[in-house]
């Protein structure tokens, strides 16, 4: 070892912290197993949390960044050095390890990629150890689009597949997504799977299902969500069910969301709500709600591994739900039997999945999705996380 270690536990994340319940819930963890962790992340001045924090200020995507970031990671094509180059040519990722080096953690939780690369750096530098969270398939991210697959994929390729095999142990979001990644970098275990549940709330004991139906997307209000899908498949719908849009987007995407509801002729079916705080999110969808829907894209490998957050608060909630057929999504849905999967990401194939609701069949997916909600919960999915990096709290010279 280079460097003398402190009892201290870093959580590492390029995420904007006060949003990003994930690793707000693993601070929790690490804060019950009687340690107070030290959380390097992104952050606007104003925002706060109830551990320790050094903060980088949140990015700007504006052009100069946007060239920034293609002249540091297209060199990529040129191997790995290059990449390497290109990825600690970005201020925050020296700042980061900057920061690991005035604490002198002997435990460091990154999460996704570019955090494993730093926290790799510094286990390189000290010893320390390292548990990698991964969010998503980090290679296969936008594989959709080809300037991601010009520029960036080559980029995060390279280095995730050097540094994944310094992590003491891995996990991820779900179980088909981990034994890809297992495959792909032959892990020597399986990642541990640790889902994004929501903490479990009490909620009345109300399965009372509105006719027609109150189908509820909430979350991001962003491109690929899948929300121009919902919005044409309502000319297909059977019955004259009624729609909310809830959660925070740019001005000039809700606009054109809107424009593409009146151009469907359904403005009078369609409300768009802004975004409830995150402790709001799961009592105001049992209360308005009947159907939560998830018609994601699946066009790339990547979307079927995609396990969002919104999929477990709709269950929280007592949702019955609606989602297209990725993989993990599709398992936990039938496996619990709190709703239907389309038969593709389609408009079509959504609307054939609504038109195949019945008050009586939702009123059961409710039902069984507030059985389900008593262990698609953090209570039980944090004993997964616990277990894994218990061993790695220990304090190495205690």
């Amino acid at each position: 070892m280079i460097r003398k270690l402190n009892n201290k536990v870093a959580i590492l994340s390029f995420s904007r912290i006060a949003k990003d319940s994930r690793v707000l819930r693993q601070c929790q963890l690490i804060k019950e197993n009687g340690v107070d962790p030290l959380v390097v992340a992104l952050a606007s001045d104003d925002d706060t949390i109830p551990y320790a924090l050094t903060r980088w200020p949140l990015l700007e995507p504006d052009m100069a960044h946007r060239l920034s970031t293609v002249a540091r990671q297209l060199p990529a094509w040129l191997g790995l050095r290059a990449a390497e180059t290109g990825f600690w040519l970005a201020g925050r990722h020296r700042w980061a390890l900057s920061e690991l080096r005035k604490a002198k953690p002997h435990f460091v939780l990154a999460n996704d990629w570019p955090a494993l690369i730093v926290a790799s750096a510094w286990k390189a530098e000290s010893g320390a150890a390292i548990h990698y969270d991964t969010h998503e398939f980090a290679t296969l991210e936008f594989d959709e689009r080809l300037w991601w697959r010009t520029v960036y994929k080559p980029f995060v390729t390279q280095l995730e597949k050097k540094h994944i095999l310094n992590a003491d142990s891995v996990s991820t979001v779900g179980t088909l997504l981990g034994r890809e990644l297992q495959k792909l970098y032959q892990l020597p275990n399986m990642p541990g799977v640790v889902r994004n549940t929501p903490n479990a709330i009490d909620l009345a004991d109300d399965y009372k299902t509105h006719w027609p139906l109150r189908i509820l997307y909430h979350g991001q209000v962003i491109n690929d969500r899948g929300i121009e899908t919902l919005i044409d498949s309502m000319v297909h719908w059977n019955e004259p069910h009624t729609l909310i849009i809830r959660g925070s987007g740019s001005n000039a995407y809700i606009a054109s969301l809107k424009q593409r509801v009146a151009r469907n002729g359904q403005t009078s079916r369609v409300a768009f709500e802004a975004a409830v705080p995150p402790d709001e999110v799961i009592r105001k969808a049992s209360t308005t709600a009947d159907v939560g829907v998830h018609f994601t894209p699946l066009e790339t490998k990547q979307r079927h591994f995609s396990m969002p957050n919104k999929l477990f608060e709709y269950i929280g909630a007592g949702l019955a739900v609606a989602v297209s057929p990725g993989a993990d999504l599709k398992d936990i849905v039938e496996s619990h039997g709190v709703g239907v999967v389309s038969t593709d990401a389609s408009a079509e194939a959504a609307a054939i999945a609504i038109n195949g609701l019945s008050q009586t069949s939702v009123s059961a997916f409710r039902k069984a999705a507030r059985k389900a909600a008593r262990t698609l919960s953090w209570e039980s999915e944090k004993r997964v996380l616990n277990e894994i990096i218990r061993p790695l709290l220990t304090y190495p010279n205690s």
